[in-house]
């Protein structure tokens, strides 16, 4: 489990609260800052971080 305050990067805080609030339809304001997200949420809020950054990514893995 970890805290939303427990992310020590604000700017990955920030981004984290966005995709929170989007994926269930919240305003920001309204995730506390004690708000917990299990491993598993943690890892797809990253990883629909992650390809909205650079869509293509995954199409340069050789693995895929």
């Amino acid at each position: 489990m970890i805290r939303i305050r427990e992310i020590d990067d604000p700017d990955l805080r920030r981004r984290i609260t966005e995709a929170l609030a989007e994926r269930r339809g919240m305003s920001v304001a309204a995730i506390p800052a004690w708000f917990e997200l299990d491993d598993l949420d943690f890892v797809d809020l990253l990883n629909d971080l992650k390809e909205r950054e650079s869509p293509s990514a995954d199409l340069d893995d050789p693995r895929m």
